[in-house]
């Protein structure tokens, strides 16, 4: 089997392994939830970037995931589509290498490999997994004061290009300054790419494309892969 580079790899019973892995994607995948995010010519402040992350509840998209790693010579990539929904949570679909579907809600996580049967983790059993998932979830709502005590942040318009900008977020403290050394998001309309850069040395760069609020309500199909 194709070594599990990505996302939803790893034993998701295991909290240290699953919490990394779980991080490098949903974290940011989730940034997605942002939605629409427009600015004016005046100089970007954190109060615009506050007001703007909760416009859209529900994005869909595609995401394509290069992680370079220390141990291996050839960065390792993996393809597929996203779903944030605001009330239900994130749906991460992988497509290549190897087919994966992650579903991380407020309390729980399922994570199935194939067609295998899925595997599901409460908060209550693996409460690293949800540390960062919730302290994350707090920029798509829109409530940097959680941020502001975990990360440092550096929110920019780039230069000649009043459309785009990007946030530096720099880990404060134990355990996200354990794994990162910053994660840097930068974005237009919506977000569009995510760089992750680990102290040890890897890094994870995810590019977002084809992003859509419409349909604004779920499938049938989607309300049910929410549901386990």
């Amino acid at each position: 089997m194709p070594a599990r580079n990505n996302i939803a790899s790893g034993d998701i019973r295991t909290p240290r392994t699953t919490a990394k892995r779980l991080l490098h994607n949903v974290t940011l995948g989730l940034s997605l939830c942002a939605g629409l995010i427009s600015f004016s010519s005046n100089a970007i402040t954190l109060p615009d970037l506050q007001e703007k992350l909760s416009n859209q509840p529900i994005v869909r998209g595609d995401f394509e995931q290069t992680r370079k790693m220390e141990m291996f010579n050839a960065p390792l990539t993996s393809q597929g589509q996203f779903l944030l929904a605001e009330k239900q949570g994130l749906l991460w679909q992988q497509t290549t290498p190897f087919p994966v579907a992650l579903v991380l809600t407020k309390d729980k996580l399922s994570q199935q490999f194939g067609d295998q049967d899925a595997q599901v983790v409460s908060a209550s059993e693996n409460p690293m997994v949800f540390y960062f998932s919730h302290v994350f979830l707090s920029l798509f709502k829109g409530d940097t004061s959680q941020l502001t005590e975990q990360f440092k942040l550096a929110l920019s318009q780039q230069p000649n290009k009043e459309e785009e900008w990007q946030l530096v977020l720099t880990p404060k403290a134990a355990p996200l300054n354990a794994v990162f050394k910053t994660i840097t998001i930068n974005g237009d309309t919506f977000i569009n790419h995510l760089t992750l850069t680990e102290i040890r040395g890897d890094v994870t760069d995810i590019t977002f494309s084809n992003q859509r609020t419409a349909p604004a309500e779920l499938t049938v199909e989607e309300q049910r892969a929410f549901q386990f």
